[in-house]
């Protein structure tokens, strides 16, 4: 029964993705295929660490707050993958630095930095000035092999060395450390370092996707083509 209602969960969420990819494609038609800034897309003022979890700063009944994305997501029941509500209702928040907010899961999907974003310093230089190279979707070299939405963990796997969710942004490296994609579908809740995450890519088609090997999530997010970043 808790493997039918894991399943259940994943094909809500895989649901959600698909209705982010539409929004986005909207977003990019309108915009003459400029991506949103990947700091403000959810909110307008480009900082959003432990908003996540955050319930007052809900954009429904806070839409002030709102970023560039938010009007063709707004009046939309799609932000939170339930595997990714229960998961961090378990683990907590692993990056409050001793905060004490609720964990009240808000937002669980986090969009490619390197669609249009700078990472905040922390990726290297080269990596950071290709980011601020590709704003537009013609300059993306395979749009449907580049995600523009996935998911992150609430906790940290050993292996990976990973960043844990925190701004709703995901950048990626080639080896271990930042963020990497999400461990915890299609696994079992004793083995939630060894599963997989979700993404929808530029295309707005939707898929499974695996950390593994370590650096998969920055394959999946370099926008660039050929040469690919082995490491830095």
């Amino acid at each position: 029964l808790q493997r039918v209602k894991r399943q259940a969960r994943t094909i809500i969420c895989r649901k959600n993705l698909s209705q982010y990819g539409l929004a986005s494609r909207m977003y990019l038609d309108d915009f003459d295929g400029n991506f949103p800034y990947s700091f403000s897309w959810l909110y307008n003022d480009n900082w959003s660490g432990c908003r996540w979890h955050n319930e007052a700063l809900n954009l429904t009944n806070r839409p002030e707050g709102a970023g560039s994305l938010w009007p063709y997501l707004k009046n939309k029941d799609i932000h939170l993958c339930p595997d990714f509500d229960v998961i961090a209702k378990m683990t907590g928040c692993g990056n409050c630095d001793g905060k004490t907010i609720p964990i009240e899961p808000q937002y669980s999907y986090c969009m490619n930095s390197y669609l249009n974003g700078d990472a905040w310093n922390a990726v290297p230089q080269n990596l950071r000035t290709n980011m601020e190279k590709v704003r537009n979707e013609s300059e993306v070299v395979n749009p449907s092999r580049v995600f523009f939405f996935s998911e992150e963990n609430t906790f940290r796997v050993p292996e990976l060395q990973n960043a844990i969710i925190n701004d709703n942004n995901l950048r990626a490296t080639p080896g271990p450390g930042q963020d990497h994609f999400a461990t915890y579908h299609n696994t079992s809740s004793g083995n939630l370092d060894n599963g997989f995450a979700n993404a929808v890519f530029i295309d707005a088609h939707v898929e499974q996707v695996s950390a593994y090997p370590v650096g998969n999530t920055f394959l999946l997010a370099w926008p660039s083509g050929a040469p690919v970043p082995e490491s830095f």
